[in-house]
């Protein structure tokens, strides 16, 4: 877990960020303590599950969705659909679009899922997102990825090699998937308020 970002990232809009680089920044999520505690509980069953089938160096991904942004991105777009509407003053469309499908047909509801406004998700279907608490306008949403790295012979030789190398109390970056699942909750633990 001590992955940083690559140089050319820096300049990109929207940035991705790796864990270092998330501690360095001095990035938080801030969810409020009854969320955090919900997640972390969530979390932690999960990561526990992971350990039973020795596995490791999974990583929690979190796409960090600013609704702020997104309200003005849909403000625009909504304008842009306004200004094209009056544009072709509403003739000269497509005939067939305009005989719609029956609402309580089933092609209605395959082409029409519900949508979600900026900030909202379904948590039936998003388990690991959050909404930010207060001032903060942000929806979190995150996944744990990465789950194939089995705790195996050659995890356990390179975990040897280094012990060697870095002695018995140096921080080395594999170990079993019991402190590896130990380390993971604390530190998700350490960036959500």
């Amino acid at each position: 877990m001590q992955a940083q970002q690559y140089p050319g990232k820096q300049a990109k809009d929207l940035p991705t960020f790796k864990d270092n680089d998330f501690l360095n920044e001095g990035q938080k999520l801030h969810v409020g303590e009854e969320s955090k505690k919900n997640f972390l509980e969530k979390l932690k069953r999960d990561v526990e599950f992971l350990a039973q089938l020795k596995i490791m160096d999974y990583s929690l991904l979190v796409g960090i969705h600013d609704v702020d942004r997104a309200e003005q991105e849909e403000m625009e777009v909504e304008e842009r659909a306004e200004d094209e509407e009056c544009e072709n003053d509403g003739l000269g469309g497509n005939p067939i679009s305009s005989y719609g499908t029956p609402p309580d047909s089933p092609g209605n509801l395959l082409n029409y899922p519900r949508f979600f406004g900026p900030g909202e998700f379904d948590p039936s279907v998003d388990v690991y997102a959050m909404k930010s608490h207060e001032s903060e306008k942000e929806v979190y949403f995150m996944a744990i990825i990465d789950i194939l790295t089995p705790y195996d012979t050659k995890k356990k030789a390179a975990h040897a090699a280094k012990t060697v190398k870095h002695g018995a109390g140096a921080e080395i970056s594999t170990v079993n998937p019991e402190q590896y699942s130990k380390r993971f909750n604390e530190f998700i633990s350490n960036i959500l308020t």
